[in-house]
């Protein structure tokens, strides 16, 4: 497709450089007599065509030799097919001139060797400035050429970061809730069993989740709730959960398990270590200009010494400039016996 723009844009410029030539000499005739001037015009026209056809020629050259393209250029050979080139245009004024005009100008005795070499001096620089603008396009296709490789690369190098950072997070959900299943598996062998069941259709999920870049808020706090179940039976009275979310906000996009991942920190560093009820509050609000802020909160303090929360704060943080923008973030914060974990993502387009 690219290829065929491309010739598609030579042609035009071809026919538009050409054919403004002829039509700006044939402006610029001052005959007066209908049949000189019809002889003045074929004769231009004439000229223009094989000027036409002479650069295209000399295009065809400059790809073979790859002239343009090389590190230094070869001067010597560009002035010498640029000299050959405005001898052959002017032999081609003169035919014309013969076949055309019955050789007005060659026959008239003012015109000396010094126009002769006028004409070949104005035909080279005409086809000077041919290439001139040929190889000025030519190097703007292959820097925008580059430009597009190196998006590409680059886009390519984001999805396999993605993916690195998505196998990363899922083992360590799927660790701790078998550590939350295990520790029901003598005490109450039904319980287990329905967290495994939930356990299943979560993995199952994220496993459909992971062949998309995002999925919707809603889609994750359905799995955020399974998970709050099964820790719910872990924890029983110790876990007090609430969810506040505005519906009109269901289908923000996000990474998966985004949310998850703050969840999960907000159970393992602050329920695990209470032994009194633990709240966690989790809820999502426009914040204006766009922007959807969802809070993550739990009793308890930041751990100074709490590397893993940093690791998964940071993935998180990674996860959502890549694939929600520079605007998209999450920070951690302690607030008067909270801890308060804050999303901030572009809101869906309607």
């Amino acid at each position: 497709m690219q290829d065929h723009s491309t010739q598609r844009d030579y042609w035009l410029c071809q026919l538009a450089g050409w054919g403004g030539m002829t039509a700006i000499a044939l402006l610029s005739s001052s005959q007066s007599n209908f049949k000189v001037a019809m002889q003045f015009a074929m004769a231009k026209t004439f000229c223009m065509v094989t000027g036409f056809g002479l650069s295209h020629l000399w295009r065809w050259r400059l790809k073979r030799g790859a002239w343009l393209s090389a590190p230094e250029l070869p001067f010597g050979r560009l002035l010498a097919g640029l000299s050959v080139l405005a001898a052959l245009q002017t032999g081609c004024l003169l035919l014309a001139d013969i076949l055309f005009r019955n050789g007005a100008l060659v026959r008239d005795p003012d015109t000396g060797l010094a126009d002769y070499a006028l004409l070949l001096v104005m035909w080279f620089l005409v086809f000077s400035g041919w290439t001139l603008c040929y190889a000025v396009a030519l190097s703007r296709r292959r820097a925008q050429q580059a430009e597009l490789a190196r998006l590409e690369l680059e886009v390519n190098a984001k999805d396999a970061e993605l993916r690195a950072l998505q196998f990363q997070v899922n083992p360590h959900f799927f660790f701790n809730s078998l550590n939350s299943i295990r520790s029901l598996v003598y005490d109450d062998a039904q319980a287990a069993a329905h967290a495994l069941g939930q356990l299943a259709g979560m993995m199952r999920q994220r496993l459909q989740a992971g062949q998309a870049g995002t999925i919707t808020l809603a889609e994750e706090l359905a799995a955020v709730s399974a998970y709050l179940g099964i820790e719910k039976l872990r924890f029983d009275e110790r876990l007090a959960v609430s969810i506040d979310v505005d519906p009109e906000l269901a289908a923000t996009p996000l990474p998966p398990m985004v949310v998850q991942t703050l969840v999960e920190n907000a159970v393992k560093h602050g329920v695990e270590r209470m032994v009194a009820p633990c709240q966690v509050q989790i809820s999502a609000r426009r914040a204006g200009d766009g922007l959807v802020r969802v809070e993550v909160r739990n009793q308890g303090r930041l751990a100074a010494d709490s590397t893993s929360t940093r690791l998964g704060l940071a993935n998180a943080v990674r996860r959502l400039a890549l694939q929600c923008g520079p605007r998209a973030g999450c920070v951690l914060a302690e607030q008067e016996g909270w801890v308060l974990a804050t999303l901030t993502l572009p809101e869906a387009a309607a």
